[in-house]
């Protein structure tokens, strides 16, 4: 099978999406039936998958996109450009790591995209006003026009079934995110010998830093924790950056927080380890990759008790009521809690596991392509019948003009 992945999206730096495509490759490198997979990024995304993946396979291939990154260039890219790249490769399937503006009848494979959560509707402070009415739009015109929808939770599912039940009802299904975080670790240059708590969240509304930030600060204040504690933020800058930086300077944490933009996956892998505790303070979540990858590398999680976290944590995080009144307070009582509790291991982590996943999406792949396969077989007989019919009807049709003109001739 020859399968085309993409992942060309405004990321400049680690992002959910990114590390999904990632993911998706090294399932689809695991399985043998799959013979040739080509991942398709944005030049500007070119370091970042190679910094910090290292992605190398003798059957897999990347094409690089040079265009602008922006929004309008990126949506034609896929309405026009990728029909094009998927017939030029032969490609038997197509893998959207997001969901994307695409028109089905330009191709002639099955495409499955990754739905990670509805954003558009239940987080629009995400995009910013009139621009979550054109990813509104995307949305729900990509899961018009994809043959399958795979939903990374049940969470999300739930969602789809709510917002968009035929979708949901037709095409949806749940194939969880793979973890897939380097077996190896690397000790970070980003931190020295002193405790440190660790964020890894792009700066969106959803993500709540702000409170961990002030959660953070009464603790020093409070000398619940020692005063040479730093506070980690790993992630994408984006809308909410601004506010981050002045909760930070509001709560004097400027010797106390660092802002990071990026690491390698062996970098990361030790920060989950050595991290006091991992905080994902999130008002909503599709998934929450970084809270398996935690739980996976030996981390403290404290995080906020949303369906999404409960269904891929159970019982071993340390869970907080992020609506509650008193929520900075709450989530300063949860770190103390987690703090002074030892490691929570996780049973069922297996679930998430490369082989697990890979064989979920194999399941998938094979079904829309023995399917295709099926319905093109059916197209061309029906393109020979009636090709034959035509051609029967044609001939009896000049027989009966050459009888009835018979009688006229000279």
């Amino acid at each position: 099978m020859n399968l085309l992945i993409t992942a060309v999206s405004s990321s400049r730096g680690p992002s959910g999406i990114c590390r999904h495509a990632y993911s998706l490759v090294c399932c689809a490198i695991a399985r043998p039936e799959i013979s040739r997979i080509t991942l398709v990024i944005g030049e500007w995304q070119e370091s970042y998958f190679r910094h910090s993946f290292r992605l190398e396979s003798e059957k897999l291939d990347f094409v690089i996109i040079n265009i602008s990154n922006d929004a309008a260039a990126r949506n034609l890219w896929y309405l026009r450009d990728l029909p094009k790249l998927a017939r030029y490769l032969c490609s038997d399937l197509i893998h959207l790591s997001f969901p994307v503006p695409i028109r089905k009848n330009k191709f002639n494979c099955p495409v499955v995209v990754s739905l990670h959560d509805l954003y558009p509707y239940d987080e629009p402070d995400n995009f910013g006003y009139p621009k979550v009415f054109l990813n509104r739009i995307i949305l729900k015109k990509c899961l018009e026009e994809v043959d399958l929808v795979a939903c990374v939770s049940q969470t999300t599912l739930q969602r789809l079934k709510v917002r968009f039940p035929k979708a949901a009802n037709k095409k949806g299904i749940v194939v969880h995110n793979c973890v897939n975080i380097s077996a190896q670790d690397l000790r970070s240059s980003i931190v020295a010998d002193v405790p440190f708590f660790l964020i890894v969240a792009q700066h969106r509304a959803n993500k709540n830093i702000p409170m961990a930030l002030r959660a953070f600060g009464k603790l020093l204040r409070t000398g619940k924790i020692d005063k040479r504690t730093l506070l980690l933020l790993l992630g994408n800058h984006g809308p909410e950056t601004a506010m981050i930086r002045a909760v930070i300077h509001q709560e004097g944490l400027e010797a106390s927080v660092n802002l990071i933009d990026g690491v390698s996956d062996e970098e990361l892998r030790w920060l989950y380890k050595n991290c006091q505790v991992l905080l994902a303070p999130s008002f909503m979540e599709g998934f929450g990759l970084p809270v398996v990858e935690g739980l996976l590398c030996g981390s403290r999680v404290v995080c906020s008790d949303i369906p999404s976290f409960r269904e891929i944590g159970g019982e071993s995080c340390h869970y907080f009521d992020v609506l509650s009144a008193k929520g900075i307070s709450v989530l300063a009582e949860a770190i103390c809690d987690a703090l002074a509790s030892p490691f929570k291991p996780v049973e069922d982590l297996d679930r998430f596991s490369l082989m697990a996943i890979s064989e979920s999406l194999m399941a998938v792949y094979n079904t829309l392509h023995e399917r295709e396969g099926r319905a093109q077989k059916t197209r061309k007989e029906a393109a020979v019948h009636c090709s034959k019919a035509g051609s029967g009807l044609y001939a009896s049709t000049r027989a009966i003009d050459i009888q009835s003109s018979s009688p006229l001739d000279p």
